[in-house]
């Protein structure tokens, strides 16, 4: 029985010849240039069929204000609850980015250290509404027999960790949406994530670029200002940088629970979670575990770094003002760079499968010897 072709040739050959797309053409053409070189993946392909099958296509719908399910029980309080508890998080967010500044500062204000004790007591009151919260899930899930997933219970007290975490908590019936303000339940998929990356973009360029002033008070106008304003300047640059540390995080809370592939986005931006956990290094300091000052500058100097490489991120990916001006050309270059970088790096798998193939001939050959022997 003859096998069918997996992509029928006449098919291929009549959409080549309707095609008009330089790109798509071109594209053609790289791939038929390694014709020999890949003759060896017709039989690899016949022994695994799964090197052919179709990948899923990107879902970039963007698919807004669900109805979120509202059964009796545990699914209709969580979904009540989930809004009110966003805003909560939300505020604890604040609270955690004043709290790691604030423990970061070594003065010896009063008012300071009083500041800090409000700022702690906040953070527990707003703490023992999540545990009051995992309370009544378990209440409710046992009453309603209703049996969550070990992956429910880890979210959860992932969140008792860390409240504001609860920013990216999806709903407990239904996974694949979350809420979000002025979206309401939304489906999580990378429509949506494209869709927040834009409008997050601008806003963070802004944010990021805030570090400048700061930057240039803690490196040479420092004494001068502190004069001029007599206060506790050290405090209030520390409560700047912790605003921008506030973004940061709540940007990557939000993106990275809406993401499905987690772990490749944390590795792609990778700034963004160095520009998180810097902070603690201070924090660190702050509690006598490490007591080197240059650590702290030296902490700060990267986070600094960090900022402005975000910047220049957030720029190239929103285009911002460089689309408007003259640097098309430029941007078409470094994106033709990366389809190079691209193209040879699927050539360099092509030719692992390759020598994948030729491997299992030499093996099935030595094989028929042996047997022949």
């Amino acid at each position: 029985m003859v096998k069918q072709p997996y992509v029928k040739k006449e098919t291929l050959i009549n959409k080549i010849e309707n095609c008009d797309n330089p790109y798509l053409l071109y594209q053609v053409r790289q791939l038929l240039q390694r014709t020999d070189d890949l003759k060896p993946l017709k039989q690899l392909v016949s022994d695994f069929p799964i090197l052919v099958q179709e990948s899923p296509p990107r879902d970039l719908r963007v698919i807004t204000g669900l109805i979120a399910p509202m059964q009796k029980g545990l699914v209709k309080y969580d979904t009540l609850a989930a809004p009110i508890l966003y805003f909560i998080g939300l505020a604890m967010l604040v609270l955690a980015a004043a709290l790691i500044n604030l423990l970061s500062h070594e003065g010896e204000n009063i008012s300071v250290a009083i500041f800090q004790s409000k700022v702690a007591g906040m953070y527990l009151f707003g703490w023992s509404i999540f545990v009051a919260d995992l309370f009544v899930v378990y209440l409710l899930s046992r009453k309603f027999s209703v049996k969550l997933t070990k992956a429910d219970w880890i979210q959860r007290f992932a969140v008792l960790l860390f409240p504001p975490l609860r920013i990216g908590t999806p709903h407990l019936l239904d996974p694949s949406i979350q809420w979000i303000p002025f979206k309401g339940w939304s489906y999580r998929n990378e429509g949506l994530l494209k869709n927040l990356k834009e409008s997050f973009s601008i806003p963070m360029i802004v944010i990021a670029l805030l570090i400048i002033p700061i930057l240039i008070i803690e490196w040479q106008f420092y004494d001068p200002v502190e004069q001029y304003l007599q206060a506790d300047l050290a405090f209030w640059l520390d409560m700047a940088q912790g605003f921008i540390w506030l973004a940061f995080t709540f940007e990557f809370i939000l993106m990275i629970s809406i993401s499905r592939e987690k772990v490749t986005y944390a590795i792609e931006n990778w700034i963004d979670l160095l520009i998180i956990l810097l902070p603690f290094v201070a924090f660190v300091r702050t509690i006598r575990l490490i007591k080197i000052t240059r650590l702290t500058q030296v902490s700060r100097g990267y986070k600094l770094r960090g900022l402005f490489m975000k910047a220049r991120q957030g720029v190239l990916f929103a285009g911002f003002l460089y689309r408007i001006l003259t640097l098309q050309q430029f941007q078409i270059k470094s994106l033709k760079k990366k389809l190079d970088k691209n193209q040879k790096e699927r050539e360099i798998l092509e030719e692992e499968l390759v020598a994948f193939q030729n491997r299992l001939e030499k093996t099935k050959a030595k094989s028929i010897s042996l047997k022949e022997v």
